[in-house]
């Protein structure tokens, strides 16, 4: 009798060695393809996440304006003319420097570090170079990280060592008591001053 006529399948196909490493070497490509599709994917899409963000940047960049407040006082008292101040409606901070804040609330002994978010043209982290108005109320190490040391207010300056006129302020504020009742510091509602 025939073992074949009751088998219905047809015999396996036998491949070389070669061949199976040609075939591997094709899925191997195939997946390295997708893998560097994904990753290309990936980077554009983080990308177009960044040039939104750095257009909303340019949108609110605005020139310094200046408001004239007049005060005019009541018609009894009136014997001159009203007096007139200018007065600076917002600073905006016109250096190359972005921080994650431009004000500081500390209690004495506290520490903290505004971060550097974007650094002028042709500057880099190696040529940050803080310094305190009144180290008697806060100091800044080379680092930037200010510890208040009694209470009052001061001025950090950060310039940056590649172009002296690259300089923005950080607001200090210092209080001998506890911050709860101290402002929150948020990027939104801090300002450049200089």
């Amino acid at each position: 009798m025939d073992n074949n006529s009751n088998n219905s399948q047809r015999p396996r196909k036998r491949i070389t060695p070669e061949t199976a490493r040609k075939r591997q070497l094709a899925a191997l490509c195939v997946i390295a393809f997708l893998v560097l599709m994904i990753v290309i994917l990936i980077a554009k899409g983080c990308s177009k996440d960044k040039s939104k963000d750095s257009g909303d940047k340019k949108k609110s960049d605005t020139k310094p304006q200046t408001t004239m407040v007049t005060t005019t006082p009541p018609l009894s008292e009136m014997t001159t003319a009203p007096s007139t101040q200018p007065t600076s409606a917002v600073n905006q901070n016109t250096s190359g420097f972005k921080l994650d804040r431009y004000s500081v609330y500390l209690n004495i002994g506290e520490s903290e570090m505004p971060l550097v978010k974007e650094y002028p043209a042709g500057s880099t982290e190696a040529d940050e170079r803080w310094s305190s108005s009144d180290t008697s109320v806060a100091t800044v190490n080379e680092w930037g990280n200010i510890t208040a040391v009694a209470a009052g207010e001061c001025y950090v300056t950060l310039k940056s060592a590649a172009d002296e006129t690259q300089e923005v302020q950080i607001k200090v504020t210092v209080a001998s008591g506890s911050t709860d009742g101290a402002p929150e510091t948020t990027a939104a509602q801090d300002q450049a001053v200089y």
